[in-house]
């Protein structure tokens, strides 16, 4: 499992049903940002809590120095209503949950 910057290892996030009623409108309109599906492919749901700032590195590009504010205040929350990941805004870490068999052919795109 990997840490936090701090060394810290990111708490374990209390497990929650599945996305299984997610459309494939829906989650179509939540796929259709490029940093969404790339966040999902960043995660791996054997891997365990991860930290935000860790996510934020595997996904940060030398153009763009915000992608961790930007996956919480905004990608994070969303993909964590819909079922598709697991946030804790609070402790600062996200875990992938088991998405859709249908989902992967989405991620591709």
């Amino acid at each position: 499992m990997i840490g936090n910057r701090d060394g810290s290892t990111p708490p374990r996030i209390t497990p929650e049903s599945p996305a299984t009623d997610l459309t494939p409108e829906r989650l179509w309109s939540l796929l259709g940002d490029s940093l969404r599906r790339r966040a999902l492919r960043a995660l791996d749901p054997d891997e365990g809590p991860v930290a935000l700032s860790e996510l934020g590195d595997r996904l940060a590009d030398e153009s763009d120095s915000s992608v961790e504010i930007k996956l919480h205040h905004v990608h994070l929350p969303k993909l964590d209503e819909a079922g598709l990941v697991r946030y804790d805004a609070d402790e600062n870490a996200v875990e992938a949950r088991p998405r859709p068999d249908w989902a992967d052919r989405y991620l591709e795109l």
